[in-house]
């Protein structure tokens, strides 16, 4: 299993650090992620496509630019240079034949169930992982692989499950329907779509454990065996009760090929599913995700604090520096994963930062 990185020679100690976290202990500090502004120039290829789908879908561009970008930056605290291979966040639809549309920094699916009846047709598909999308997603991960020479950590893809995979296939409102028209058939294709999951999962997890590689995806926490993260964008159209009863279910068969999990709990009209989550025995962290306009992290100490009583790790999603150590001097140092959001303009910059999370681990 690799522990040290060209680009992140103390790459063990952040391992460590991690490996304490998930069980909400703490090493020497906590473990924080940050970025510094880069200190070098871009030198890898230009942007030269003729469509947006075709930029996405060339893979060689994306790990040579991402290796280009990679390079520039200097790796301080637990931040450390990963490749995630990416084409939008509803990849796992294109299993059941969705096809997918490009903007400049994300992607969608367009939907293929028009009539609730459909979802016996999806019922009755078995994924294709030969579809183009999931064939360039495993051909990024092995050039990356390829490319990799011991500089930086190859991850996974952004996989959306359960109900977030029915809503790429449906349409989101349309979805709320059937649940009340239909229910017993949409908790069928939910079941066949987690189970797809897990298939997505496992099949990207061994290549890149295969290759050396411990677990590592969008949310950039680390694990040597499986790990990854939960989540259900969809269930903030459903009430606790929906939630407990038919999309609960689901996250628990997807969670259970993970050794480590950290749920995405995103928005404020979320966090009536969090009593919920806080339940679940095998779930190790929260990434709580207040949104645009709705910060700072300071701004939400109590629902980080109820995380932390029950047991749970968190992801500290801070806005700035300041923002981290106020939250942090709140809540205390065990079970806490900082990021800084705001980037910091020098290495000695970072440095003086950690500096102070340290003082405040002594305290």
């Amino acid at each position: 299993m690799i522990g040290e990185l060209a680009w992140k020679p103390d790459f063990d100690k952040t391992i460590e650090r991690f490996a304490a976290w998930w069980q909400g202990e703490i090493l020497d500090r906590p473990p924080v992620s940050l970025h510094v502004l880069p200190s070098r120039p871009y030198t890898g290829p230009a942007k030269q496509h003729a469509s947006l789908r075709e930029r996405w879908m060339a893979v060689e561009f994306a790990v040579e630019s991402a290796i280009a970008s990679m390079q520039r930056h200097d790796y301080v605290g637990d931040s450390f240079p990963i490749f995630f291979p990416n084409l939008g966040p509803e990849i796992t639809a294109t299993l059941f034949g969705c096809e997918l549309e490009f903007s400049e920094t994300t992607s969608w699916s367009v939907p293929i169930v028009h009539e609730a009846q459909e979802w016996h047709r999806i019922l009755q598909t078995e994924p294709n992982f030969d579809n183009p999308y999931w064939q360039t997603i495993e051909q990024m991960t092995d050039y990356a692989i390829e490319r990799c020479e011991g500089r930086y950590i190859v991850g996974i893809t952004d996989l959306h499950g359960n109900y977030d995979i029915l809503a790429a296939l449906r349409d989101p409102q349309r979805l709320c329907m059937d649940m009340i028209d239909c229910p017993d058939l949409v908790i069928q294709a939910d079941r066949h779509a987690a189970k797809v999951f897990v298939q997505a999962f496992e099949r990207s997890y061994r290549r890149v454990a295969d290759a050396g590689f411990g677990c590592t995806t969008w949310t950039t926490a680390y694990h040597e065996g499986p790990f990854y993260v939960p989540s259900c964008d969809f269930w903030i159209m459903v009430s606790p009760e929906m939630a407990r009863e038919m999309i609960l279910p689901d996250i628990l068969l997807e969670m259970e090929p993970l050794e480590r999990s950290i749920f995405h709990l995103d928005g404020v009209g979320a966090l009536k599913h969090l009593d919920l989550l806080l339940e679940i025995p095998n779930l190790h962290a929260i990434q709580w995700v207040y949104g645009a306009g709705q910060g700072p992290a300071s701004r939400w100490i109590e629902v980080y604090r109820r995380c932390l009583q029950a047991g749970k790790s968190v992801q500290v999603l801070a806005e700035s520096a300041e923002d981290a150590l106020s939250l942090l001097e709140a809540v205390g140092v065990k079970g806490v994963w900082l990021t800084v959001g705001e980037g910091f303009r020098s290495v000695e910059e970072a440095e003086t930062f950690l500096r102070d999370v340290e003082q405040l681990t002594l305290h």
